[in-house]
């Protein structure tokens, strides 16, 4: 076993992030722009957290995006800003009629049930072209990807990160149903 020399951060190092650098193009691996729950720790709240909570969190954070979870810590949705958006805050409030402090996460997620998956193996053949092509043809901002041979969900895709790698905005199409396009592709 050997030691590595240990030193001091100098004044001019900085902390970098993935959007700095100019390292994804469309011919890149899709998989190059999943965040790997293999890897790193899904980020997420509590289905019961309030949802002015969350939203406070999420911008500290600088997160766009939240993994929901129930007690077991199973995945119940994803809780994202724009369903944080003010407007929506005030059509759930009014159709739950509850008072705006009391809406939990819960509450304002997306569900599960109609989230968009893209299976692993097709991500280890694709390229980041091809994943863009998929989500903009589908409409879908975030996108999960499923292990099915391990029953996993194994990551997430955002297309706001997609964006800020590729340093040019992929628009998304109105909103297509997934199961539509999938069935017009095989």
């Amino acid at each position: 076993m050997k030691f590595l020399p240990l030193s001091r951060l100098d004044i001019a190092d900085h902390l970098v992030t993935p959007q700095e650098f100019f390292d994804i193009e469309g011919s890149s691996p899709a998989l190059s722009l999943m965040m790997d729950f293999r890897q790193y720790r899904p980020r997420a709240i509590s289905a019961s957290m309030p949802a002015l909570w969350a939203s406070s969190l999420m911008a500290t954070q600088q997160v766009d995006c939240k993994l929901v979870v129930d007690r077991q810590r199973e995945f119940i949705g994803l809780l994202s800003q724009d369903r944080l958006s003010e407007q929506n805050l005030i059509a759930v409030q009014a159709t739950l009629g509850i008072d705006r402090e009391s809406l939990t996460a819960a509450d304002l997620m997306l569900p599960r049930s109609v989230m968009p998956a893209l299976d692993y193996e097709d991500l280890e053949s694709a390229s980041v072209a091809d994943l863009a092509a998929t989500l903009r043809e589908a409409g879908e901002p975030y996108c999960l990807v499923r292990d099915n041979a391990n029953r996993q969900i194994r990551g997430l895709i955002s297309v706001r990160e997609l964006s800020a790698r590729l340093h040019q905005q992929v628009p998304l199409k109105s909103k297509t149903s997934v199961l539509e396009l999938l069935n017009a592709t095989g």
